[in-house]
């Protein structure tokens, strides 16, 4: 017998030291902060002369930026290559495997022949991890496709157009979205500022066609209500199945769109043996299209959430003398703003914005010698729009 208690004391108080930290280490791994990690590094770089100091703190702060990055791990690309005497030499491109979510500088030193910059970063995998809270956001709504299952109460016909209309409503309600109504347009017939066939195109030429600039993002949503039931002895649920996805694309390109679903399931009723019973358990129309408006916020607030936590993506163009991306103020970007290459065939570099118009910025990678001829058609990352207090 106190055999027995003693055991009971013993599986009690291991229970007690080692649920707690069970529970820990599964919220963790549910919410990733694994993966995130704030690390403190120091880049440097010489000054040639006096005149080079601000060039020197630019290298100093890229170098600080890179290292940062190279603390959660670093990928490494090999390949060769044949030069013009046919000697064979080995090209090692070494690339950070996590991303800067945000940072600050905390301390800069100078001497007479260094400059010293010391920044706090977060780093870790922006995918799932960071978001890059848009300032402003375009997004063009086109027609939505509807679909409903022959099998339920005739009344519910109006509820796919209902569904479009709120998600439209929800949406245009977000502060950080600017949203364009097209939803009498197919997606499709949709063009941009810089198709050379807008002027030969009549539509776009008289009434004019829904345009898209580099940056947008257009969404086309699906409904689809379906209709289920659950027998049991003396009774059967009924149940409509709502399936919301939404296709999220940008402006010319041909990548898969991203797509952001929600599945709910709403109870028509319960259909007894006695009429009566049948009747109370039946529930109103109004609770119904109550719970679909519900659905449609749900749905809305997740589509909000991808678009503005999506990494804001371009690719570099040589005009002229300058390095410009089609982005600009219309996406919340400004003077300072940094950005990063983003391309397996380039080299890691940080860029600063230097000019800002409404649809392009012009960049300057912070090591000024740096040819701009070897960025061009590059893909940079702008950093995220956090700031830390």
């Amino acid at each position: 017998m106190r055999l027995g208690i003693l055991l009971l004391f013993v599986w009690t108080v291991l229970m007690t030291i080692f649920l707690p930290q069970l529970a820990v280490s599964k919220v963790m791994q549910a919410t990733g902060f694994p993966s995130v990690n704030m690390v403190t590094v120091t880049g440097r770089a010489v000054i040639q002369h006096e005149d080079t100091v601000d060039e020197a703190r630019d290298l100093a702060l890229e170098d600080a930026l890179y290292y940062a990055a190279l603390e959660g791990g670093a990928k490494i690309d090999g390949y060769s290559a044949v030069d013009e005497t046919t000697s064979l030499q080995e090209m090692f491109i070494v690339r950070p495997a996590s991303r800067i979510l945000d940072y600050t500088i905390t301390n800069e030193l100078r001497d007479e022949t260094h400059y010293e910059v010391t920044i706090q970063a977060v780093i870790g995998d922006v995918s799932a991890n960071g978001c890059q809270n848009r300032p402003i956001s375009h997004v063009t709504l086109f027609k939505p496709h509807h679909k409903l299952a022959y099998d339920l109460p005739h009344w519910m016909s109006q509820i796919p157009a209902s569904l479009s209309h709120e998600i439209a409503n929800a949406l245009s309600e977000q502060p950080t979205l600017r949203v364009n109504d097209a939803r009498t347009t197919e997606r499709p017939a949709a063009t941009t500022p810089s198709n050379n066939f807008n002027r030969f195109d009549y539509r776009h030429l008289t009434t004019g066609r829904v345009e898209m600039r580099q940056g947008d993002v257009g969404i086309e949503t699906h409904v689809n209500i379906t209709y289920e039931s659950t027998a049991e002895l003396l009774s059967k649920t009924h149940f409509a199945i709502l399936n919301i996805d939404s296709f999220l694309s940008a402006p010319g390109s041909r990548a898969e769109a991203q797509k952001v679903s929600n599945v709910f399931k709403i109870k028509l009723g319960k259909k007894n043996l006695l009429y009566s019973l049948t009747t109370l358990n039946r529930e109103s129309r109004e609770s119904i299209q109550k719970l679909i408006g519900n659905a449609a916020s749900v749905h809305a607030k997740k589509l909000a959430e991808t678009v503005i936590c999506a990494p804001m993506k371009a690719q570099l163009e040589l005009v002229g003398d300058s390095l410009q991306v089609r982005l600009g103020t219309r996406q919340g970007l400004g003077p300072n703003h940094l950005a990063f290459t983003d391309d397996k065939t380039t080299k890691f570099k940080i860029l600063r914005v230097s000019q800002a118009g409404d649809t392009n910025v012009v960049l300057e990678p912070l090591d000024r010698r740096q040819d701009l001829a070897e960025l061009a058609g590059a893909e940079v990352t702008f950093l995220e729009f956090n700031t830390w207090p």
